[in-house]
């Protein structure tokens, strides 16, 4: 039986009214302040919602220009039309939403050497980003290295990111959200897994 955080995780999001509010203008600039200052700082926690930040940080980014892929099907019906994105699978999407607590079974986009830029941004849903195992963190945007916990994020998760940026420019972006913070992780960073609890 799965413990109770995977199945809180399991659950679709809500897409109630009070979810249209990440849709305004005024909430969609303060949204991407906020994740330019993760990208700016990798590892840094930023606040962006009192819940469903990840739906925050999609609907930021994502539009009719861009792919969307849920295999884990987190996003409620409504969400995906609010986005507006075509709906694909994670391996052809430009963007992909997943439950960290399961180990990545796909290989997503990672761009060329002609544009890297087309390597995908994977918004992967945790438990927490201040209890668990311990990484370390370094390259542009952190002063020496930074040290992050990231609780409900199965270890595959590193191991499979780190692959995917091991052909610099060529890569993923992660970004790790709960329920109100993410941080970011570009593919310039280099992630070491500490090993502390």
């Amino acid at each position: 039986m799965p413990e109770p955080s995977s199945v809180a995780q399991s659950q679709p999001r809500q897409a109630g009214p009070d979810l249209l509010r990440f849709w305004h203008s005024t909430m969609q600039q303060t949204l991407f302040r906020n994740l330019l200052k993760a990208f700016s700082y990798p590892g840094e926690s930023v606040w962006l919602a009192e819940k469903d930040s990840a739906v925050a940080i999609l609907a930021t980014l994502v539009d009719a220009e861009t792919s969307l892929s849920d295999p884990h099907q987190l996003l409620s019906d409504l969400t995906r039309t609010r986005l507006n994105a075509p709906l694909t699978g994670p391996e052809r999407a430009g963007y992909v939403i997943a439950r960290g607590d399961f180990a990545p079974d796909f290989e997503p986009q990672l761009g060329s050497l002609e544009s890297p830029e087309t390597g995908a941004t994977v918004v992967v849903v945790v438990n927490s980003l201040v209890d668990g195992p311990c990484w370390q963190l370094s390259g542009p945007g952190i002063k020496q290295s930074r040290r992050i916990r990231v609780g409900g994020l199965d270890g595959a998760w590193l191991n499979a990111r780190n692959n995917w940026c091991g052909g610099f420019p060529l890569g993923v972006d992660l970004v790790l959200t709960d329920q109100q913070h993410c941080l970011a992780l570009p593919r310039t960073t280099l992630i070491e897994d500490t090993g502390a609890n």
